[in-house]
């Protein structure tokens, strides 16, 4: 092989959806989620090895990566995630277990978009544009909200084939953006740039209490592969999320935060 690689990508749009799991080392799961973080947003990065150099440049698209909530921690707990990666990712954070799964549908087919060059800027004022801002600081900077907002609000409109940005598309951007202030309550920090954790085990808890509303023990038991004397004892260590109901069977229940808090996610919310 050539000591140089040089990979110049000049497509407009390009889209990939990458799969993180456990069989890469920590160091590499971390590296992918910067590095493609950095090329998303930069559309330009340059890699230097023993062996070769690689480079992408003029990349225009998107990035989707998939990973197990139990992975985060060894993500969120790197250096990287406050110096790079943080304000250039969006996490969603989905609750609903597939207790029903479909077949795969058909990828929608979009003719009527246009350019996000030609819809215009969207007015950075009234109640629904607060509401999008305090969903964006849980994740992002003030400084990367006001950048990110806006160019969310004129994505929809272009898909949509409009010039301008309307109401209904701050409403619908709401609804999309609800899960990401899970991150509030499931990232927590012991000092301004470092030591943090990401709460797996509340998480889990969130993630029954979604799918199967007050859920019996045992569901838990199967959903986890664990023991119910496991369940009762987690479930006793965070009483600040839920309870156990004793009748029979054994039923884990929401606090009446947690509840609030899930309905904020958007669990349960009319589309």
């Amino acid at each position: 092989m050539h000591d140089t690689m040089r990979v110049f990508i000049r497509y407009h749009v390009l889209n990939n959806t990458f799969y993180i799991n456990s069989s890469q080392s920590e160091w590499s799961r971390v590296s992918t989620v910067t590095v493609l973080a950095t090329l998303v947003y930069t559309h330009y990065i340059k890699k230097v090895t023993q062996g070769y150099v690689l480079e992408l440049s003029n990349f225009y698209g998107s990035a989707s990566l998939n990973i197990q909530p139990i992975l985060m921690q060894s993500i969120v707990g790197d250096n990287d995630w406050i110096a790079v990666i943080r304000d250039k990712v969006l996490v969603y954070y989905h609750l609903i277990r597939p207790t029903n799964p479909k077949p795969l549908l058909k990828t929608p087919e979009i003719d009527n978009t246009i350019p996000i060059q030609e819809v215009m800027h969207p007015t950075a004022k009234g109640k629904l544009w607060y509401t999008l801002v305090a969903i964006g600081l849980t994740q992002w900077g003030y400084g990367r909200v006001i950048e990110y907002i806006p160019r969310l609000l004129r994505a929809m409109a272009a898909l949509d084939g409009r010039t301008h940005v309307e109401t209904e598309d701050y409403k619908l951007l709401i609804k999309l953006l609800k899960p990401m202030q899970l991150q509030r309550y499931l990232v927590t920090s012991w000092d301004f740039e470092a030591g943090r954790t990401f709460d797996n085990n509340a998480y889990c808890i969130l993630v029954e209490l979604a799918t199967h509303n007050n859920p019996a023990i045992e569901t838990i038991c199967e959903d986890y592969k664990v023991s119910p004397t496991t369940v009762e004892r987690l479930a006793q260590s965070a009483p600040e999320w839920c309870w156990i109901k004793v009748n029979s069977p054994k039923r884990i229940c929401p606090q009446e935060q947690t509840t609030k808090i899930l309905k904020q996610a958007g669990v349960g919310q009319k589309w």
